[in-house]
């Protein structure tokens, strides 16, 4: 019988514990690198977003009941160079803490809008009414905005766009008429090609993209006076991380003064 040649056992113990101290070390510099590229990447993306916003310094916060107590002098000294106060949406809703915003505004350095809710399934002349009976004068001193969103429903299922652009168009008219300014019109540019061009080919626009990076990406016509870049931007206000919606004057800084 042919002697066979018998490894010892801790010599396969040792390749063993070998392999799994190489694939060790091999995964934790997987991990290290990934790591590094994500820190990285997130530095370059802020650079990137930052420089976006060096382009139009004017920039300004939107707010509305659920944002709670806003300090606007804090606001103010965060940089920021306008606030719009939400008002009514359609002709049953109107916000709580519009007055007491309006009022405590008045003590910053800011330029001050309102804006409301368009609704798809009230008359323009009802929806008017509400704004003129709830607002009153109070609507500051930068245009009225219109803000037009798909909400519920109308998210699948998209309201008629040529009833609702003359709805709307309606309800420009009644504002313009009463407050003799025209308004503005806030909304997406995917529900602006399909709803305002066609039916208010000169009105203002407030657009919105999504994230500082896309406003590079943006065309901007005569007719974009405002972009919001942000529906959670973080706003550093009195020490404190504070989140709001954010947007950016397109104009250049030295005509911000005379938009009204």
């Amino acid at each position: 019988m042919a002697k066979q040649d018998i490894k010892p056992i801790y010599s396969t113990t040792y390749k063993h514990k070998r392999n799994w101290h190489w694939r060790r070390w091999l995964a934790l510099l997987l991990i290290i690198l990934l790591v590094v590229a994500g820190i990285t990447g997130w530095h370059f993306w802020r650079q990137y977003q930052t420089q976006a916003l060096q382009k139009y310094p004017v920039q300004g916060i939107s707010v509305s009941q659920t944002d709670g107590f806003v300090d606007f002098q804090a606001v103010q000294k965060a940089g920021m160079k306008f606030a719009y106060l939400k008002t009514t949406s359609g002709t049953t809703y109107f916000d709580d803490d519009f007055a007491a915003n309006y009022d405590r505004i008045q003590g910053a350095d800011l330029k001050v809008g309102v804006y409301m809710m368009f609704s798809f399934n009230k008359s323009a002349k009802e929806q008017a009414k509400y704004f003129i009976k709830m607002v009153g004068h109070k609507v500051g001193n930068l245009p009225i905005a219109i803000q037009v969103q798909y909400y519920g429903n109308y998210e699948d299922n998209p309201p008629n766009s040529a009833k609702q652009g003359k709805q709307l168009r309606e309800l420009t008219n009644e504002l313009a008429n009463y407050y003799t300014a025209p308004c503005i019109i806030w909304t997406t540019p995917t529900i602006a090609n399909k709803m305002i061009t066609p039916y208010l080919s000169d009105s203002r626009q407030w657009l919105i993209v999504d994230g500082a990076s896309e406003l590079n990406k943006l065309k901007i016509t005569k007719q974009t006076e405002f972009v919001q870049y942000s529906d959670a931007a973080d706003l550093t206000v009195s020490g404190q991380k504070i989140k709001f919606v954010t947007s950016v004057f397109t104009g250049k800084k030295q005509t911000w003064q005379e938009v009204e």
